[in-house]
């Protein structure tokens, strides 16, 4: 049921003004239905106040201050009440027009504004033409109006915000991995996305394994696997480029220039190659093949980063490696979850960019038709601007490419980070979808709202003050940037499932389905 919430007095273009009705609450992010004279509706959004008053002019004021005490105390209350009580004080909201919807339910951007004194209502059920353009096939909360949370499923839809990128921003302890967690079980229920998660910190599994559907649609690796829930993870010396080894540490121009001569000389041998020979037999082979003498500390430099790499990741000769494996789970709409958090930063980053390399190749080989038959998947990669930062991006890494061309490909990104500030500006103007949460520092705040495909200028008040678990939805297909509530994940499975989804059956039995 809604409820009357005052009357509009001020309109021009999207901006309006409605004073607020005695007795009602308005909040910051409030969206309220203005109510057309022809039976069409105008949706807006309160973004600021004021308290407007016959008494606010500076006469006014000196008036009302005489009849304080020499303390500042009131003298006579029941006449101050007079004067600041009644019809003589009221609250005045000021928002913006989110879009109009006629009377037969079409909704558009907006066109016109309101007419004077039009009547100003909080939504109820009638509103099925705004809510259900922001239900998606992929539910992550409920519709958020002000400080109240409405039971109105808020979500994306996969086929148009997967493959078009999508950014997840906010500080710790905002709601980021509970986010990505609400965001996988939704596509583990779906069946029709592919998603491989880099688990950077390993809190993913207990979480993602208690949904009913994971035995089918879940699918974890490890390179030193501890229990029996996952798979472990084993690499090809041949599957390794140099891109994977530059990608995890910081090279010189020198040894970078021998990294790139020692694949031309030994094609797909020659990580086994610069790990089986000695350091100057190294430099006595591509002085031979090149002509091009390197120095001794240039190529230990080298080795050592491949030692480290072969140990961390398993990597060996002619064994029977999973990767194969990982890419036709993800062809078949599963979640993939890597879980790094025993390997050290360099082996992360070098397996982050090996397997999204892999996937990358596996999709752009494939003709239009065997494309159309696998589904999208999408790469949810933490701390992003360690790949995507200003000086990163420049480097043309794998990850920078998956930003600019993956979506011909039907592949797409999730960049997760603290500090949008720090990932390249050409990133940001990628990213088509944007989850907002609460962000700290204002430098984040203002890159994003110059970046972002809505605008959300005038929810600086709303995004300053979210709380844990709450952000702002804007995606290039909805018509406005709208808050929403996050499902707490264990919530969102019990509503789906009932209290079957958190007893022990639910949860994939060691060793099977995976």
């Amino acid at each position: 049921m809604s409820q009357y919430k005052g009357r509009l007095t001020y309109a021009k273009g999207t901006y309006v003004e409605f004073v607020v009705a005695p007795n009602q609450d308005v909040d910051f992010g409030d969206i309220l239905a203005v109510e057309g004279n022809d039976g069409g509706r105008f949706y807006v959004r309160a973004y600021d106040f004021k308290v407007k008053s016959r008494w606010s002019g500076l006469n006014g004021v000196g008036y009302l201050m005489s009849k304080l005490d020499e303390n500042g105390q009131v003298q006579d209350q029941e006449e101050l009440e007079f004067y600041l009580g009644g019809n003589h004080t009221v609250k005045l909201a000021m928002a913006e027009q989110l879009c109009y919807s006629d009377a037969a339910g079409n909704l558009f951007n907006p066109k016109t504004c309101p007419d004077f004194f039009c009547q100003v209502r909080s939504l109820n059920d009638d509103d099925t033409a705004l809510l259900s353009e922001m239900k998606g096939d992929l539910e992550i909360g409920f519709l958020k109006s002000g400080r109240g949370i409405m039971e109105l499923p808020v979500g994306i839809y996969g086929s148009k915000a997967i493959t078009e990128h999508i950014g997840v921003f906010g500080t710790t302890g905002s709601g980021k991995s509970n986010l990505v967690k609400v965001l996988a079980g939704s596509i583990i229920d779906n069946g029709n996305y592919g998603l491989l998660v880099f688990d950077v910190h390993n809190e993913y599994f207990k979480d993602l394994s208690a949904h009913p559907q994971a035995k089918k649609r879940l699918s974890v690796y490890n390179t030193n696997p501890q229990s029996d829930h996952c798979q472990k993870l084993l690499v090809n010396f041949d599957e390794i480029d140099p891109e994977d080894i530059t990608a995890c540490a910081t090279f010189t121009e020198p040894q970078l220039d021998a990294i790139y001569k020692l694949s031309s000389v030994w094609q797909e041998n020659w990580m086994n190659y610069v790990l089986k020979y000695d350091t100057a037999d190294i430099i006595d082979e591509l002085a031979g093949c090149t002509g091009q003498k390197f120095h001794s500390r240039t190529i230990s430099k080298i080795k050592s980063i491949c030692w480290n790499l072969e140990q961390e990741l398993n990597v060996g000769d002619q064994q029977q490696t999973v990767i194969g494996h990982m890419m036709q789970d993800l062809e078949q709409g599963k979640v993939v979850l890597v879980e790094l958090k025993n390997i050290s930063p360099v082996g992360e980053q070098a397996l982050s960019t090996l397997l999204s390399k892999k996937l990358l190749q596996n999709y752009a080989a494939k003709s239009d038709v065997d494309r159309s038959k696998v589904k999208p998947v999408m790469i949810v990669l933490e701390e992003a601007h360690r790949f995507l930062g200003k000086k990163e991006q420049s480097s043309n890494n794998v990850f920078a490419r998956l930003v600019s061309e993956a979506r011909k490909f039907n592949l797409g990104m999730c960049v997760v980070d603290q500090q949008p500030r720090l990932l390249a500006d050409k990133v940001l103007s990628q990213l088509n979808t944007l989850f907002i949460l609460g962000l700290a520092s204002k430098a984040d705040r203002t890159k994003l709202e110059a970046m972002c495909r809505k605008d959300i200028l005038q929810q600086r008040n709303e995004i300053k003050n979210l709380e844990c678990g709450e952000m702002i939805v804007a995606t290039n297909y909805m018509r406005f940037a709208a808050p929403v509530k996050v499902h707490k994940y264990e919530d969102f499975l019990v509503n789906r499932y009932g209290g079957a989804a958190l007893t022990p059956a639910a949860v994939p039995v060691p060793g099977v389905g995976f």
